[in-house]
């Protein structure tokens, strides 16, 4: 088991194997966590990049009363739209009236597709109902905390999400026929 004690103690250090290896234990996943955002493997492992540059940057802030990996998957989080915000790449708009229609915010993904194929899906998916649909699924971010983190109505939040959704069914359901 590696200690992660002595790993940061390591990086803070500036020192480069400490820093290779924790790159190397967190950067597998990491970038997936990159690609569900982007459409391309290079977009990704560009934001990765910026991510572990902000990691290296910031670790003398991490407190060590909290996961590490938690840590480091928010810092990719943020780093992913911080890369949308600067190229663009979502436009949202706004839908002020209100709506009630999730009930069951749960998304099905039990199919005989593998992990590439459902990647693959999600590339896909048009930007604006990815974002929404990335944070609320995999990110596990309430609606109020999208709404905060996009500068959109709670409601807004929750139409893109039923989007993304119904988005998702009708992919599953054009590959199983």
């Amino acid at each position: 088991m590696i200690e992660y004690d002595e790993l940061i103690d390591g990086c803070l250090k500036n020192d480069r194997k400490s820093q290779k290896q924790l790159y190397d234990l967190f950067a597998p996943e990491m970038l997936a966590i990159c690609e569900r955002y982007t459409k391309t493997k290079h977009e990704a492992e560009d934001v990765m990049i910026d991510g572990f540059v902000s990691v290296f940057s910031h670790l003398n802030s991490f407190e060590r009363k909290s996961s590490l990996h938690t840590w480091i998957h928010k810092i990719m989080t943020n780093a992913a739209l911080q890369y949308l915000r600067r190229n663009s790449k979502y436009q949202l708009c706004q839908y002020d009236s209100k709506y009630e229609g999730i009930e069951d915010e749960s998304v099905d993904l039990n199919t005989n597709m593998s992990c590439h194929e459902i990647m693959q899906m999600l590339r896909c998916m048009p930007e604006d109902l990815k974002l929404v649909f990335n944070l609320r699924i995999f990110e596990e971010y309430k609606f109020k905390e999208i709404s905060n983190e996009l500068q959109i109505p709670e409601n807004t939040a929750r139409v893109y999400f039923l989007r993304a959704k119904n988005w998702v069914r009708e992919q599953m359901t054009k590959l199983e026929h």
